[in-house]
């Protein structure tokens, strides 16, 4: 009984400032800068992602989708200096009666250069052991 007075009493106090004006929710003002992120599963093994995120002056836009066993996915990036680039990925399950075939490892020849001399000696390092001294003597 208490708990429900106090409820509304507290809920008549709010009602009160709320129309008298005296609270008023800051407006919501959504400025589209361009950047967003976003994320969708509409299925079961299947799932899409992207997102635009940087600032005027360096920024990246990523987009990745799964969906019945191929995945892809695109990068791009660039900036004020002129720096850009763009990497695609797609990748698709290959036939499992699929066998690669078995390459040897390629044998490359010995360097044309000597190696360089070491002129110089790493310091040697152990592990620290204790010390200890005797306290001094007590005055008396």
């Amino acid at each position: 009984m208490k708990t429900s007075l106090a409820i509304l009493i507290l809920s008549a106090v709010v009602v009160a400032v709320i129309a008298d004006g005296e609270y008023a929710p800051p407006p919501l003002e959504k400025k589209y800068d361009g950047y967003f992120q976003y994320a969708n599963v509409p299925a079961k093994d299947e799932y899409e992602f992207g997102h635009n995120r940087g600032n005027p002056h360096h920024n990246r836009n990523q987009y990745e989708q799964s969906k019945d066993h191929r995945f892809r996915t695109k990068v791009k990036w660039s900036d004020s200096y002129g720096g850009n680039g763009e990497h695609h990925w797609e990748y698709n399950h290959a036939n499992p009666a699929y066998k690669s075939n078995d390459y040897a490892a390629p044998a490359y020849a010995a360097p044309a250069y000597p190696a360089p001399a070491q002129d110089y000696a790493a310091p040697g390092y152990s592990a620290p052991y204790p010390t200890y001294e005797e306290a001094p003597a007590a005055k008396v």
